[in-house]
């Protein structure tokens, strides 16, 4: 990745913990006018990754992205030393269908809200109305399957939540790793390239 390249091996240098990285990443089209920027953080036992949307390019982790909006963020990266509890299923989400042989859980007041377990991965889905959320859970099982749900990464304990809509989602990959390792992605976009980011990280020596 062409903007992460300047602080990677930064990062490598100064974290005990196996840095993941991207080697995917959908930059923006030439006539947004938008570029793609970088700032990191790393330390003994954590590391950090922010991606922003600028309206012009800047060095990673140049001193005038140090504070920038929420609103520009688009993505991030962190791991760290630790271990992730497993997500229960609430008390009150009822039985709503099977979908590629995975249950879907719905809160009945609020039917905006959805529970799903499979494998390692607990999911949740929050859509804004209606059928968004069950939208949701289409979308990330047509694009989990294409990557044969991340079978290949080592992952003993996984989350997954998505809020928003398919084309212009929140969403968050969180997964424990056999080494006692927790790492945390985010990224606001389309399902389809979370999806396709998560499957492409790679571990940088």
């Amino acid at each position: 990745m062409q903007f992460l390249q300047p602080v990677a091996k930064g990062l490598i240098q100064n974290t005990n913990v196996p840095v993941l990285l991207p080697t995917y990443w959908s930059e923006h089209q030439r006539k947004s006018r938008k570029y793609t920027s970088v700032k990191v953080t790393a330390h003994e036992n954590r590391y950090s990754i922010y991606v922003l949307s600028t309206d012009k390019p800047y060095r990673g982790n140049d001193p005038a992205l140090f504070q920038p909006p929420e609103s520009s963020r688009i993505g991030g990266l962190s791991g760290y030393v630790g271990t992730m509890m497993p997500s229960d299923r609430p008390n009150d989400f009822v039985f709503y269908k099977k979908k590629d042989g995975v249950k879907l859980w719905v809160q009945p007041w609020i039917r905006s809200l959805i529970y799903a377990k499979r494998g390692p991965w607990t999911m949740r889905f929050d859509g804004d109305n209606g059928d968004e959320p069950y939208k949701q859970a289409d979308e990330l099982f047509k694009y989990m399957k294409k990557v044969n749900w991340l079978k290949n990464k080592d992952i003993i304990e996984g989350h997954i939540s998505i809020l928003g809509t398919i084309q212009e989602a929140y969403t968050s990959f969180s997964w424990e790793t056999i080494d006692g390792y927790v790492y945390d992605f985010n990224y606001k976009g389309s399902i389809k390239e979370a999806v396709k980011i998560v499957d492409r990280l790679e571990y940088v020596q």
